[in-house]
């Protein structure tokens, strides 16, 4: 074979050369990749998988080498010792773990003599159980699944990549790579028929614990809930399978739920009522069950969640968990990590999920997987934001320290705290912000500035921490020792006098009295604790809470500069890194791709009143986002209509574009992808269907905006609420069957264009229709009252049980549905829009606390929202409100290790560029709150 396949690297392992001939070989960051001589890829059949435990990773590879060589079969495997011990991560997805090495027969008939050949080559070595295949026999290495062999993954209709195979009859569907073995029904398997001997729970555990539903599944194992038999009493039932790696240091999931026990046996031991009841610790067939008692309770995180939704909802909005709610629970913490230190032991991820409040208020500790005895070896795990940093390799009371800092914080704030950035600080901003209106902040600041200190010797010692919680506790908040100085409060005015983008007032008696009124309570941008021209020194320390000019100007001028050192031109996958959420979707879009930043570096470059060297480097980026975009979108020329997640927005983008740069090409190029776009289609909405695409019609101005706009009246439907526009039952989509009333998904995005459409066109029926879409949402509104107003929040959909919680977001709730509401009553004058639109922006002013920073679904796009009724309205309330959530966009930042300011993502631990979920969404806004221009991606 000629060609080299190098064993894991790093292993100590020889090269070792294929042998029989040339054989291509590639590699790249993930995977090697091995071709035998005149290979022609088979589209799909039945595919091996062979596992390894990561320090056995080289002697399979070797033993599996040899077998192919012979057979002359295609194959990939992980490409280092890195790379399979992602594989082997309880990180990785659940369908695609264990699979270290992807063999491709050249026939179906040849799969069975090469799976028996790698079966007994690799026999007693050990490795993980590959969930989403069959294994050969069992406890084998060996597994098998029908799938695609080769193929470029299509686009779904949300947007979402995916592998396809097809059927017999050339029907097409979808190659689901999940947890469980599941071949089409149209594909024999080798094996004939019998149930596969994969790594599931038992019904009945030992005998004696049946198991009665699945808590949570993950790729480590599962948590289930059962019954004892023998007693009735309800237990929780821990599952761990062999060779997943729990940490950084290769522990696996069942050493890790061994070591679990251990530790929890010396807990109850030295204390007990800290931790569950272990009932019993089992392991069978090379896995481990801890079955412990049930605890009745709630955890922290989802407790803190409850009552600040409750805050929402006819409360009066303020930050965190109130202080009589939050006051014993603070208690409760520090009484529970001084007796598991009291214990010798340092709990290691004390993190507000393994946290378990019980109905009488006290604390249970689960979870105790990284928990160990002071100066005993543990890994490395731990969760973002809790995790301390530099942490060794030793367990340190110390570092849990760090962590109940972290749980302080999320009763202040009511968010999980950010991780410290490059400048290694504690968010003292966003505390000081949150405590200008929260008690709870107020009196645990110090508490929290003194546990969360980056370096270990300067944490405050758990007794010198719980004598100023003594301290602090009883004191009414107007104590001088725990007055948080936050400068004068009043109405705002914005540093230096109104900014451009500042909303005149309207005519006392033109609207509600409410309206007329500044933001109740302090608007943090009011704080004149940093000086007009503030160091970035000083800036980074701190975020001392003001939205001065010098703030907001470094914010724009950082944003800008970080989306052009992230942008990686040459990546043939993606040009910014995304979040999570956003890995499978078209990376030519705007919610989650590159067409969203692209069209903020084209408003930024444009905007002449930022500083010349940031509009310079933000075409310049513009110029390599269009190319690159222009170059991905002819190798994949999908044709999704929608404007978020599909390619009506990628077009808008590239029109944008070859406006800045006065490129004929470009928009020649924009508009033929505009144009191959469908017009209609069975979804119906803005970041998905024809209403998305409508609006970019107009904007792109192709005469076809009026064919969106007919589809959808023939589309919609009549109903007691009024007009609404369903997802047909059998798309092939997540939204089939419902009715959705967001902006995003439903009615009100829907609404928006047929209104904009109504303008351009003057067609009355359109108008109409919009009309009637506003009635839909009026119907469907559910209202309550408050100390500052009555507020409007929407379900998601018009089927939604009236309890769940509703969103004062964009995508789905206030935001989004205010913003067609408000643009409804400029147009017609309805009084009712008008009410409906103030009160979702008292819904809006409510929930600033609880957002994550995003624009689809965070204090961006409320922020945008907020705008719009300050600009339509004339009020100053509504733009106080505005200046407030930049404020809180700007105490949430971080610094990155290129010294830049920069909004969070909506994860809250980085800093990915995505418009509708990253920090390009949040810029977006603020240079409209600066700057003055309109809303992007809309008609407006």
């Amino acid at each position: 074979m000629g060609a080299v396949v190098t064993a894991l690297e790093g292993t100590g392992e020889p090269a070792r050369q294929m042998p029989g001939g040339e054989w291509q070989v590639s590699v790249g960051d993930l995977w090697a990749t091995a071709r035998p001589p005149l290979h022609v890829p088979r589209t799909q059949g039945w595919k091996i998988h062979v596992s390894a435990a990561t320090g056995a990773g080289a002697e399979v590879l070797h033993r599996v080498a040899g077998v192919v060589a012979g057979a002359r079969c295609a194959f990939k495997f992980a490409a280092g010792p890195a790379q399979l011990a992602g594989v082997n991560s309880r990180n990785c997805e659940r369908g695609s773990a264990g699979k270290f090495i992807t063999l491709y027969p050249a026939d179906d008939d040849s799969f069975l003599a090469l799976a028996e050949a790698l079966h007994a080559a690799t026999a007693g070595l050990p490795g993980p159980a590959v969930l989403s295949d069959r294994p050969y026999r069992p406890g084998s290495r060996v597994h098998y699944r029908y799938g695609a062999f080769a193929g470029r993954p299509e686009l779904s209709p949300d947007g979402l990549y995916r592998t396809m195979l097809t059927a017999p009859g050339g029907q097409r569907t979808e190659d689901v790579r999940g947890p469980r073995f599941r071949p089409p029904p149209w594909a024999a398997d080798p094996l004939g028929p019998g149930p596969p001997a994969g790594p599931g729970p038992p019904s009945l555990l030992a005998g004696r614990y049946a198991l009665t539903g699945a808590l949570r599944r993950s790729t480590r194992g599962g948590v289930y809930a059962g019954t004892d038999t023998m007693t009735g009493e309800e237990v929780v039932v821990k599952q761990a399978l062999a060779h997943i790696e729990v940490d950084g240091s290769g522990r696996d999931a069942c050493t890790a739920l061994r070591h679990e026990a251990e530790t929890a046996d010396v807990l109850t031991r030295a204390a007990p009522g800290l931790t569950p009841r272990l009932l019993e610790l089992i392991e069978r067939e090379g896995q481990v069950f801890l079955v412990r008692e049930k605890v009745p309770g709630t955890a922290l995180c989802c407790r803190v969640t409850e009552v600040t939704r409750q805050q929402d909802r006819g409360g009066d909005g303020r930050p965190g968990v109130p202080w009589p709610v939050a006051a014993p629970l603070v208690e409760a913490l520090f009484a529970l990590v001084e007796a598991v230190h009291g214990a010798g032991v340092a709990v290691g991820d004390l993190a507000p999920g393994n946290v378990i409040v019980r109905p009488d208020g006290g604390l249970r500790l689960i979870d105790l997987e990284s928990a160990a005895r002071a100066g005993e070896a543990v890994g490395l795990a731990g969760t973002p934001g809790y995790r301390a940093p530099g942490r060794g390799t030793d367990a340190d009371p110390r570092d849990d320290l760090f962590a109940l800092g972290g749980l302080l914080f999320l009763l202040a704030t009511g968010h999980d705290p950010p991780p410290p950035d490059a400048a290694g600080g504690v968010p003292h901003g966003w505390l000081r912000l949150t405590a200008r209106e929260g008690e709870a902040a107020r009196r645990l600041t110090p508490l929290i500035n003194g546990l969360r200190s980056t370096a270990r010797g300067s944490r405050m010692p758990l007794p010198h921490a719980r004598a100023e919680l003594r301290w602090v506790g009883p004191r009414p908040c107007g104590g001088a020792r725990n007055r948080v100085t936050a400068g004068p409060r009043g109405p705002v005015t914005g540093a230096g006098g109104a900014s451009p983008g500042a909303v005149p007032e309207a005519s006392p008696g033109a609207l509600p009295a409410a309206v007329q009124n500044p933001l109740p309570k302090a608007s943090p941008d009011v704080v004149q604790d940093a000086p007009p021209e503030a160091s970035p020194e000083a800036l980074s320390e701190g975020l001392s809470g003001a939205l001065s000019d010098a703030l907001l100007g470094r914010l724009l001028c950082d944003g800008v500069a970080h989306l052009a050192a992230t942008a990686r031109p040459r990546s043939p996958e993606r040009l910014w890194p995304t979040t999570p959420g956003g890995l499978r979707t078209d990376p030519c879009n705007i919610q989650h791709g590159a067409a969203g930043v692209l069209g903020v570096l084209v408003r930024a470059a444009a905007t002449g009143t930022l500083p010349a060297d940031v509009r310079a480097s933000a075409r310049t980026t513009a110029r390599a986002a269009a190319d690159w975009i222009v170059r991905r979108t002819a190798a994949d020329p999908a044709r999704l209509p929608g404007l978020y997640f599909g390619r009506a927005g990628t077009a808008w983008a590239l029109c944008d574009a070859a406006g800045l740069l006065a490129d004929d090409g470009l928009a020649a190029y924009a508009g033929a992808l505009a144009r191959a776009l469908p017009v209609r289609g069975p979804q119906p909405d803005v970041c998905h269907g024809a209403a998305g695409a409508g609006l970019m019609h107009l904007r792109l101005a192709t005469g076809r905006a009026g064919a969106c706009a007919r589809g959808l009246l023939a589309a919609a439907r009549r109903t007691p609420h009024g007009l609404e526009w369903p997802v047909p039952e059998g798309f092939d989509s997540a939204f089939a069957g419902g009715t959705y009333l967001g902006y995003a998904h439903g009615v009100a995005g829907i609404g928006a264009f047929l209104l904009a459409a109504a303008e351009a066109t003057g067609e009355g029926a359109f108008l109409e229709a919009a009309v009637r879409a506003g009635g839909t949402l009026a119907a469907t509104a559910r209202r309550d009252d408050g100390p500052h107003g009555g507020a409007a929040w929407w379900p998601e959909r018009t089927d939604t049980p009236a309890p769940t919680a509703p969103s004062a977001h964009w995508c789905g709730g206030s935001s989004g549905v205010g913003t067609f509401l408000v643009r409804l009553w400029q147009a017609t004058g309805d009084a009712r829009a008008l009410e409906l639109a103030l009160a979702a922006g008292e819904a809006v002013l409510r929930a600033r606390w609880r957002g994550t920073t995003a624009a689809c679904h965070g204090l961006a796009g409320d922020g945008e929202f907020l705008l719009d009724l300050a600009r339509a309205t004339g009020s100053a309330r509504f733009h106080a409100g505005a200046r407030a959530v930049a404020a809180l966009l700007a105490a949430r930042s971080t610094i990155t290790p290129g010294g830049l300011l920069v909004t969070l993502d909506e994860t809250g631990h980085g800093s990915a560029a995505a418009y509708g979920t990253g920090t390009a969404g949040a810029l977006a806004f603020l240079l409209r709150l600066r700057h003055g221009e309109p809303r992007m991606w809309t008609d407006a």
